[in-house]
């Protein structure tokens, strides 16, 4: 029976009352380029920054479109399904990150 003892909660680990969690935000700028033009929404976007696909979507992904790839990789990947956005004016990820960032911090 002392096996079972140690299934109990560790004194130590009663101690900590605050959680630290990892919120992969991969798709953060296909999502801010979704909510700044909704026609995208539902098809397959890149995020295009200094000649390269910096993210894709999820169903650009489906198409085998990677992320950080060049813009002729992607093309070749999505075809005349993908929708390329210039995403270099980050005015409105920094607005949606700062929101976040109170968010979090509010927790």
């Amino acid at each position: 029976m002392d096996h079972l003892q140690s299934a109990q909660p560790s004194p130590a680990r009663d101690r900590h009352d605050r959680v630290i969690a990892h919120f992969d935000l991969d798709f953060f700028y296909a999502q801010v380029e979704m909510l700044r033009n909704p026609a995208l929404r539902g098809r397959p976007v890149g995020v295009v920054q200094k000649s390269l696909v910096v993210t894709a979507n999820t169903e650009a992904r489906q198409l085998g479109v990677p992320k950080m790839c060049s813009v002729s990789e992607a093309k070749r990947a999505g075809g005349n399904a993908l929708h390329l956005v210039l995403g270099e004016d980050l005015t409105l990820v920094r607005t949606k990150q700062s929101a976040e960032n109170k968010l979090n911090d509010s927790s």
